[in-house]
């Protein structure tokens, strides 16, 4: 159920004097485990998972049906360890990991693994292993597999699709398309499928497309027969409806009779007045029948030089369709969902072709497009036109006027998302893409250290015509989007990611953009009112809609809060941790892709605390400026109950979100440390530390340090997280240990204002901090209201 966020304001914090201390690295270690009553229970659910599975077969085989020539068990296992194979799929021991589902549950996931009926005791061989036998450093075999585990039981069909919820929701009658992912086998070979797919009376609609590792097939199925699939065949790593966008704009009849159907569906609610969001862009046709009742004439304006407000390059009415509706696929395909809309527009002409603003002077631009944006009352703005060059990271004029804008004089009431910028379809590399979206850098002024930078990834990877196949895997990072992969100076942008859609090959045409791998926004040409859409700047124009939602459903948020939401819940899809080295990871995809839900509300097991508060960094010393103060939150814990159920594993995130004032001079350009006016960071108790020895850890004014930072606790890591004015990182560990790890200090870094007469700087910064528990199996959310109704005295939350 829909929780309200526990917004605290700048209640909690007490303020120490502050002296920086350095700190030092260490590791974590695997669930400590009885060995031997350890190795029975995994031992026993997985001979009783295999069982079951067997068991379904023989019915099926009694029908005359195929059955595969193996069955899946879902292993349930601590998410740090998942291993990257359980042993070569055809070889002598092996199983086959097909899916890792975390069901909005970060702490454990159950990993699908197809195990062949040949090798059935794959596992119990390294269990037998790890109960009698020790490495040559006198530690169980096969530790890091066995140790982790903590459930087995077959797999379903709920398993292997999106979602369990999702497939419950599909109509007992009819037959739809879906998409069937297949892993490579040299059992699975294109007739077997086939004549699977024969025997179950399931269609295959097209030639399946070839992907490195996987096949995709496109197949018209009931309901029944998709639960019949992980039954008959094997190497299934997935199912998901298929939904084909270009139906929507095939011909001006179709384009027109879709866009009215799509008008039915949405309702514009009466407080949509209430969050305005601003759009920087080519102007936008406010006549559209889908966009006019949110935009009128009097927040359309321009800021260049050019007469009309409207648009003629036909960009901008297809970032404000994605703004205020979103991919209006999916509404489509919501077959008659009512769609209610609570936020509305405002656009600012910034770009229009014909016309050149010099580069040196678009700085200007920008700060008299988001002035004004501002002035018709939109905090929320976006900007998906950018420079041809990238600049490798250094701040441009147009970058610092963006920081400058948002930094607003110290309010910090404002939020612009900016698109990465985007990779050309013809220098995309096809063999292998995300070479090429590391070879070409974010786009100016998407290097803005306030702005929040999104990038593309995308789910869409069926395409209805074989001549065609696509490059991205789903869930992967898009071949439009840039990355910072090349950048020097090592910052975190994108932050995020958003479906920005797919690049299609074909053999003659080469890399191209494709209306099936594409998004469906609204047109500026009224006769065709839609289009495709697609790269960073769809991505944008989601990430933006998605913005708004959460300034709806929380209004008392900052704009640093809002921010911070949407990094604290973004995820990397499976797809995105197959690129193994985080740094890499991180300039092309950043933190993932938000959680909508997560980003609004709070649940039954995951309860998030908001607090915005201000900060001194900096104070006149005998000779020189040193740093001022540190904030300690001595947390409202739900220490009881994580104490009660200490075994469970459990999850914690925090973010830290702040603006700087830009110094965008040669230091600044040259040195991180130059540039913004001042930096924050956070830290985290420790399970075993007292509340004096984390203070004196950091804080050399606290007193001697005598215990050291666990550095290799957290996911992202110190070094990582801080290289930008967004920070967000996390810890998994057992419920026991969090129950301890309840105090946080935020405390400020080095910065521009240290080195200047204090008198005439603003010298404080305005932050957002917001942590959050996540617990697997326990509801948290009312033990969470209970310490802070204790502490403050009032009751802050309510469902929604």
């Amino acid at each position: 159920m829909h929780k309200k966020h526990f917004y605290l304001g700048n209640k909690i914090a007490e303020t120490h004097d502050f002296s920086p201390r350095k700190h030092k690295i260490e590791g974590e270690q695997l669930p400590q485990r009885d060995r031997k009553a350890h190795a029975t229970a995994v031992r026993e659910c997985y001979r009783t998972a295999v069982a079951q599975a067997i068991a379904y077969q023989e019915e099926l085989d009694k029908q005359g049906l195929p059955i595969a020539n193996g069955v899946y068990v879902d292993i349930e296992m601590d998410k740090k360890f998942i291993p990257v194979s359980f042993g070569k799929q055809d070889g002598r021991e092996g199983a086959t990991i097909m899916k890792v589902t975390d069901k909005g549950k970060e702490s454990n996931v159950d990993v699908t693994v197809f195990v062949k009926k040949d090798k059935q005791n794959w596992l119990e061989k390294k269990v037998d292993n790890y109960e009698n036998k020790n490495t040559l450093k006198e530690n169980p075999c096969y530790e890091k597999i066995i140790a982790p585990i903590n459930n087995i039981v077959a797999t379903d069909i709920r398993t292997l699709y999106v979602s369990a919820a999702e497939f419950e929701a599909i109509p007992e009658e009819g037959s739809f398309r879906y998409e069937l992912w297949l892993s490579h086998s040299k059992d699975n070979t294109k007739e077997t499928i086939e004549t699977t797919l024969l025997q179950l009376e399931i269609e295959k609609v097209a030639e399946p497309l070839l992907f490195d590792g996987v096949d995709v097939w496109l197949i018209r199925a009931g309901k029944q027969q998709l639960s019949t699939l992980p039954l008959s065949l094997g190497y299934i790593e997935g199912i998901r409806p298929y939904k084909e966008p270009s139906v929507l704009i095939k011909t001006n009849k179709e384009n027109r009779e879709w866009s009215e159907l799509i008008k039915n569906q949405i309702t514009f609610c009466d407080d949509a007045e209430n969050v305005i969001v601003g759009i920087l862009d080519t102007g936008v046709n406010n006549a559209h029948e889908l966009l006019k009742d949110s935009l009128p004439n009097n927040r359309m304006d321009v800021a260049i030089g050019v007469q009309s407000a409207v648009d003629k390059t036909d960009h901008g009415t297809g970032m404000a369709g994605l703004a205020l509706l979103g991919d209006l696929t999916d509404i489509a395909y919501q077959r008659n969902v009512s769609i209610d809309v609570h936020h509305a527009l405002s656009s600012i002409k910034i770009y229009e072709d014909g016309y050149t603003t010099p580069k040196e002077f678009y700085g200007a631009v920008i700060e008299d497009a988001i002035d004004k944006a501002s002035n018709m009352k939109a905090s929320i703005q976006c900007m998906a036109v950018t420079d041809e060059s990238s600049y490798n990271g250094i701040a441009t004029s147009s970058s610092a006027a963006l920081d400058e804008s948002i930094y607003h004089q110290g309010l910090c009431d404002r939020l612009v998302l900016v698109s990465a910028g985007n990779v050309e379809t013809s220098d995309v590399y096809s063999n292998h893409y995300i070479e090429s979206c590391k070879a070409h850098t974010v786009k100016s002024p998407a290097q803005a250290w306030n702005a929040l930078t999104v990038g593309a990834y995308t789910e869409k990877a069926v395409i209805n015509d074989d001549a065609y196949k696509p490059l991205a895997a789903l869930g992967g990072v898009s071949p439009y989007s840039c990355s910072s992969f090349p950048w020097n100076e090592k910052r975190n942008k994108p932050e995020i990611v958003m479906e920005g859609g797919n690049v299609a090959y074909h053999n003659s045409l080469k890399e191209i953009s494709h209306s099936d791998l594409s998004l469906v926004t609204t047109s500026n040409n009224l006769q065709e009112p839609l289009e495709s859409f697609c790269a960073t700047s769809a991505a944008t124009g989601l990430a933006t809609r998605l913005a708004a939602r959460i300034k709806v459903e929380n209004p008392q948020l900052s704009m640093l809060s809002i921010r911070g939401l949407m990094i604290h819940s973004a995820r990397w899809t499976e797809e995105m941790k197959r690129i193994n080295k985080i740094e890499e990871r991180m300039s092309l995809c950043g933190y993932g892709v938000p959680d909508e839900d997560i980003s609004i509300y709070s649940n039954e097991k995951y309860a998030t605390y908001i607090f915005e508060n201000q900060l001194i960094p900096y104070i006149k010393g005998e000779t020189s400026n040193v740093y001022g103060q540190m904030h300690f939150y001595d947390l409202p814990w739900p220490k009881e109950l994580l104490e009660e159920i200490g075994s469970e594993e459990v999850r914690i995130r925090i973010t830290l979100s702040y603006y700087v004032k830009p110094s965008p001079g040669y230091a600044g350009r040259t040195s991180k440390y130059r540039y913004a006016s001042a930096t924050l960071h956070f830290d985290l108790k420790t399970a075993t530390e007292t509340q004096e020895e984390f203070l004196c850890r950091r804080n050399n004014n606290e007193g001697k340090k005598t215990t050291d930072n666990e550095n290799n606790r957290w996911t992202i890591k110190q070094q990582r997280r801080e290289r930008g004015t967004v920070q967000s990182d996390w810890i998994k560990c057992t419920a026991a240990d969090l129950a301890e790890m309840d105090k946080i200090v935020v405390f400020p870094g080095p910065g521009w204002w240290r080195d200047r007469k204090l008198a005439n700087v603003d010298n404080i910064v305005s932050y957002s901090l917001i942590v959050s528990i996540e617990t697997k199996e326990t509801d948290i959310y009312n033990a969470v209201e209970t310490a802070i109704v204790n502490r403050i005295g009032i009751q802050i939350a309510q469902e929604t």
